[in-house]
């Protein structure tokens, strides 16, 4: 039988790694079937599958090739199937994954679910203001203005009574606010884009000397 499956995969310009994977068989497997090394073999309804779709490929008659490997095993043990016996692998099947590809898999989306609700909060949560100058509220001044000064997430429009403040890259903003004697009521407002709305107020006494 060896020689029979060695000059036909001659014939056909083949060789056992291409006729591998046109047969789906692994090469260990058919080198066995050529070499007669049947005891590395599965059991025997794996081998008469294994030759019949050897045929087809080589365009043998399949009865031919059964005859030669009934012969051939005549004289040999025969293994038959058993509880132990386990099919040939599949080098298409879907392997194992590792406990440390899982692992590796589940920190990469951790990381990935951290940075998604990051982003959701960006545009939905509420959003805050720390203004740094007046620090207090109802601080006297004698002077005619007051440079307002803060930080807020540069992402959220700023208001200061309903006028839209620049905010700088880092967050940062001022403006020169200009007072009338008595109170002066300033109110900041600060809006996240699909969040919520957060406003404070400070009052400023002028008092001109």
């Amino acid at each position: 039988m060896g020689e029979l499956l060695n000059e036909t995969i001659e014939l056909r310009n083949l060789d056992v790694k291409k006729l591998s994977e046109l047969s789906d068989i692994p090469v260990h497997c058919l080198t066995a079937l050529i070499n007669g090394e049947f005891s590395k073999l599965p059991a025997a309804p794996y081998i008469r599958g294994y030759l019949i779709k050897i045929a087809g490929i080589l365009r043998i008659d399949r009865d031919t090739v059964l005859r030669a490997y009934k012969q051939e095993i005549s004289l040999r043990p025969l293994k038959v199937s058993g509880p132990e016996d386990k099919l040939p692998s599949n080098r298409y099947a879907l392997k194992p994954i590792h406990r440390r590809t899982l692992f590796i898999i589940g920190i990469i989306l951790v990381i990935v679910i951290a940075f998604l609700m990051w982003q959701i909060e960006g545009f939905w949560g509420t959003p805050k203001i720390e203004i740094t100058n007046p620090a207090v509220n109802n601080l006297a001044v004698g002077g005619l203005s007051i440079k307002l000064t803060g930080r807020v997430n540069p992402r959220d429009k700023l208001t200061i009574n309903a006028e839209e403040i620049l905010v700088a890259g880092d967050g940062l903003f001022e403006k020169d606010f200009f007072l009338q004697p008595g109170i002066n009521t300033i109110e900041f407002k600060v809006k996240r884009f699909l969040g919520k709305e957060t406003k404070t107020i400070r009052q400023v006494i002028y008092q001109p000397q």
